[in-house]
């Protein structure tokens, strides 16, 4: 009998994070997924699955990503994003 994979499953912790960070991003900046459809090619659909932790984009994908929200992508993959402001404000 085959064993049914979950969603949990497949979708990588990693990829899990970038897609609540990037849908966080995208919505501090006021953009719509059809807007970074018409910039990244990326379809809508595509873009909610990511931001909803149903999809496990590639590294391409997000580097992709991160640049039309303006972002690294070492930023949107980061333990903990709290260090990224603590960091910076401390140079």
């Amino acid at each position: 009998m085959p064993k049914h994979l979950h969603l949990e499953e497949i979708v990588q912790p990693a990829a899990q994070l970038f897609g609540t960070r990037f849908k966080k991003r995208r919505k501090a900046l006021g953009l719509s997924q059809v807007q970074l459809f018409e910039e990244t090619g990326i379809s809508a659909g595509y873009l909610s699955n990511i931001e909803n932790g149903r999809a496990n984009p590639t590294l391409d994908m997000m580097v992709k990503l991160a640049a039309a929200v303006g972002m690294e992508i070492w930023d949107m993959l980061r333990p903990c994003p709290e260090q990224v402001t603590e960091e910076s404000d401390a140079d």
